[in-house]
């Protein structure tokens, strides 16, 4: 199920009005704003899919590690304003977030499609590098392409411990993917325009695969 960015944003701001944001935020993006400057000025590069305990860029830790049946989106919007956040955005730095709820997987829009993702390459070159796997470290130092044109899908929990079934991929891919393939004419092979960014061993790319075709 696919819940929209103004349903999500409502959603997560019911209850958390009151929260102390962090005054010593790792990455500054206070500044993100839905403003003509911080919006895509040509189509999307591809899409960057992390987990969020093993994030390469706004990590959340030390909880939610594991993606139970239980709602993680308040925890993780909570942990990113108090980390990553001084004057308490409204905004989650990735355009959508996959969790499972009871028994079914929800996505939810927590960035408008047209804001860029809120940090370059240049942003993070100098400060996460010890984070990173060999993958990430690959896409970013030979400047595939920078991480603000690209769509970012953020999985809740470690994709090292965490368990994917087909219907997981099947969401990924038909819901978060294929729209962006069809509309912009991206490419489908991966490698091409899909990244996987310090994903652990029980995600399978491999699996999505037959769930991304225009």
């Amino acid at each position: 199920m696919l819940i929209s960015f103004e349903d999500t944003y409502q959603l997560l701001t019911e209850d958390l009005a009151d929260i102390i944001v962090n005054e010593l935020p790792r990455i500054n993006d206070s500044r993100d704003r839905p403003i003509i400057s911080n919006k895509f000025t040509t189509k999307p590069k591809g899409f960057i899919i992390t987990d969020s305990y093993n994030n390469p860029f706004f990590p959340i830790r030390p909880r939610p590690r594991i993606d139970t049946a239980k709602m993680d989106i308040f925890e993780i919007y909570r942990r990113t304003r108090e980390l990553y956040s001084q004057f308490g955005v409204t905004l989650l730095p990735w355009h959508y977030v996959i969790e499972f709820i009871e028994n079914r997987y929800y996505i939810f829009s927590t960035r408008p499609v047209d804001m860029k993702f809120p940090v370059t390459n240049n942003d993070v070159k100098d400060k996460r590098q010890d984070l990173w796997d060999d993958a990430t470290k690959r896409f970013m130092f030979e400047n595939v392409f920078d991480i603000s044109e690209m769509i970012h899908i953020l999985i809740i929990g470690d994709s090292s411990l965490d368990v994917y079934t087909k219907k997981f991929y099947e969401v990924l891919g038909r819901m978060c993917i294929v729209p962006f393939i069809r509309f912009f004419k991206l490419p489908e092979g991966f490698g091409q325009r899909t990244f996987f960014l310090n994903i652990g061993h029980k995600f399978n790319p491999n699996l999505l695969t037959k769930f991304v075709r225009r």
